[in-house]
């Protein structure tokens, strides 16, 4: 599972973050780059490169991605491989609340890990930090909450899997092999 890391009221000073004005800019700043890239109309790789701008982890190749409702809060928190595909209206959501523990009033904070070649169907959910793995394909309107291993296809509420891409190790074709178009 990707670390994750809690955050408790002593992070906390009269129900407002701790947080100086530069570093609020700045999250206002990502903010309405991040509004601004799933307003505009725009083409899938110029989308990725505002991602990109406003603090996403994204690596250099061939990423498209649709209109995707990135975390404001933490946005450094998602890493995207290279060739994965992310459809409309995913949200990817890096931070959560502990239900069961609301005195402390704490959230966990982790990091969304989106391996190499993955697919990720239309209103996916991230609902807390986790590793997708490399070749991954995860189903429309799935809520993903836990880890899911390489070349595998998930999907459901919350997300199952369906069944594994290939029947032997050998049938995985190596990085060198895949072309991208």
């Amino acid at each position: 599972m990707a670390d994750i890391e809690k955050i408790t009221n002593d992070d906390f000073v009269a129900g407002k973050p701790r947080v100086k004005r530069e570093r609020s800019l700045k999250r206002y700043w990502r903010m309405i780059l991040l509004k601004t890239a799933n307003i505009l109309p725009i083409n899938k790789f110029t989308r990725a490169n505002i991602y990109r701008m406003a603090g996403v982890s994204i690596e250099k190749g061939v990423v498209r991605m649709g209109k995707v409702h990135m975390d404001t809060i933490h946005p450094e928190d998602v890493i995207i491989g290279n060739g994965s595909v992310i459809a409309d209206g995913v949200h990817l959501i890096t931070h959560y609340m502990d239900v069961k523990n609301m005195r402390e009033f704490a959230y966990f904070r982790g990091q969304i890990r989106i391996g190499r070649y993955c697919y990720i169907g239309t209103n996916t959910i991230f609902t807390k930090g986790v590793t997708v793995g490399d070749g991954a394909i995860i189903g429309a309107g799935s809520v993903v909450n836990k880890d899911i291993p390489p070349y595998e296809v998930w999907a459901g509420v919350p997300a199952k899997c369906i069944c594994k891409r290939y029947s032997e190790l050998s049938d995985i074709p190596k990085p060198e092999e895949i072309k991208l178009k």
